[in-house]
């Protein structure tokens, strides 16, 4: 590699250092197979890992099919296997002055689970200048996965203020110590179950490319936006994510990528524990994240 590439990669590894304290940072690696059945027709398949927040693996089969040099059409699916991570919840209730105090909390510790996504899209693309490849991309995405279960474990114990015949009068006494109260506390361990659910996403991607003939560098630059079409009665904006990187192809099979992508989530889709039921959460997280790929071509 010459300097101005290793500067480049430098550069690409050192953005996430500029994260803020509440943004996450992980890396993506992908590993990809295509196959040219005809001019116009290939059928792919990727195998994706992604180390951040929560882990991920995937593999998917994919096909596309190239119309002419405009347009260009493609199905795929995908199996996800996604880690929940450790989750506690502090469910402490009280207020300074009140005469009752809860403490308490719920845990649930890691788990894996499947999911189910297919995809159909369409982009379409011109050549500028001979060099600089522009592409729009609109992508109808539906995600499903199966009702799961998984453990919890729940805590809770009971304060009140109440009277004693002492010097002081009052203190704050375990309820659990009041017979008629009743008031053992809860330590115990659930089974919970998450419903199914399904997830359509429409992603629409605006990509500038170099693409310049006998060049084996493609300097490039995108912008995704990842609209909801399943909550509510109109499109909700989920997340953006913005990406910069530079993929190398050598060989004439072989192409290496590196990327640089930052993702703002604007809301995400939950469970809420009490009623079980998905609701959209307003979310403040920036998501910084270094991309390495690889892709065989035959």
């Amino acid at each position: 590699m010459k300097p101005r590439h290793y500067a480049l990669a430098l550069m690409l590894l050192a953005l996430p250092a500029m994260a803020g304290e509440n943004d996450e940072a992980g890396i993506w690696s992908e590993l990809g197979l295509e196959k040219a059945i005809t001019k116009q027709w290939d059928v792919g398949m990727e195998l994706e890992y992604r180390a951040q927040n929560k882990a991920r693996f995937s593999a998917g089969l994919s096909t596309s099919y190239k119309v002419n040099k405009y347009l260009k059409f493609g199905l795929s699916y995908g199996l996800l296997y996604t880690c929940k991570p450790d989750k506690y919840k502090d469910k402490s209730e009280g207020e300074v002055g009140s005469e009752y105090w809860e403490i308490g909390s719920n845990f649930t510790p890691e788990y894996w689970y499947p999911r189910h996504r297919f995809s159909a899209e369409a982009t379409g693309s011109i050549k500028l200048w001979n060099l600089l490849k522009v592409s729009l991309r609109e992508r109808y995405q539906l995600t499903h996965a199966r009702e799961r279960v998984y453990d919890k474990h729940v805590y809770r114990e009971s304060w009140s203020m109440q009277p004693q015949y002492e010097e002081d009068g009052w203190d704050w006494i375990y309820i659990g110590d009041i017979p008629e109260m009743n008031g053992d506390p809860v330590d115990e361990w659930r089974v919970e179950t998450k419903p199914a659910y399904t997830d359509q996403v429409l992603r629409s991607r605006l990509k500038f490319e170099y693409d310049k003939k006998r060049c084996p560098y493609s300097p490039f630059v995108s912008t995704e936006f990842h609209n909801s079409v399943s909550v509510g009665d109109h499109m909700l904006l989920q997340k953006i994510r913005t990406a910069v990187g530079c993929s190398y192809k050598f060989r004439k099979h072989n192409e290496i990528s590196l990327a640089y992508l930052i993702t703002f989530d604007m809301f995400d889709v939950e469970e809420n524990e009490t009623t079980m039921e998905t609701e959209t959460v307003r979310q403040h997280d920036r998501m910084h994240t270094i991309n390495i790929g690889y892709k065989y071509s035959f």
